[in-house]
């Protein structure tokens, strides 16, 4: 139930970022929904499809597509006060990333996948959507600038990996990697942290 909510909680939170970036390239309102339901869906469909469980999860649930929807309707309506609360959005998006993860993650090892395999899985969940959102948008992907933002997710599905064979509850496995991916993230967002780039 826990899941489900945050799963829903970062659902919207990525429709959110996603439709935020259609309002900066001031796209049209199908614009903006096609970015929202891309950054939020993202990641579910590509992990969906790569495990072969069809149709995949918001063709099946409507819900998604709703908050999309809503996420859409604000962003086209308030964009210029969400703007202003970029730091909320980004420790909201550190919440939906670490979510998605766990939820990636939990997937794989449900289907007997492999310690790489899961934690593959999990990543892609988590981070696909961005890279699509970025892309349509004309932008280099988060991932393959030196943010600090998939490395937080291999961080993550490693602890929850680590928890889950050590026989671990899944309410510590979820809150000890959700804890990981979202800590990790904040503190690379608030400290400027970095990876290291090659001096060419």
């Amino acid at each position: 139930m826990i899941l489900t909510f945050f799963d829903y909680l970062g659902t919207l939170v990525f429709a959110i970022s996603g439709a935020l970036a259609g309002a900066r390239h001031r796209m049209d309102p199908v614009g903006i929904f096609v970015l929202a339901v891309s950054t939020a869906c993202g990641g579910g469909i590509l992990r969906d499809m790569m495990i072969g469980s069809t149709p995949v999860a918001f063709l099946k649930n409507p819900g998604y597509l709703l908050l999309a929807l809503a996420a859409t309707i604000l962003v086209f309506f308030y964009s210029r006060k969400i703007f202003k609360i970029d730091r909320i959005i980004a420790i909201l998006d550190a919440a939906g990333l670490a979510t998605f993860l766990i939820i990636g993650t939990a997937k794989a090892l449900a289907l007997g996948i492999n310690f790489l395999g899961a934690i593959l899985l999990g990543v892609v969940t988590a981070v696909a959507g961005g890279v699509i959102r970025d892309v349509l948008s004309n932008e280099v992907p988060l991932i393959f600038r030196q943010e600090i933002y998939a490395t937080a997710c291999v961080a993550g599905g490693v602890a929850y990996y680590l928890f889950f064979i050590l026989g671990a509850s899944n309410p510590v496995i979820f809150v000890v990697s959700a804890l990981t991916v979202f800590v990790i993230r904040l503190l690379a967002i608030f400290r400027n942290w970095s990876l290291p780039a090659p001096k060419l």
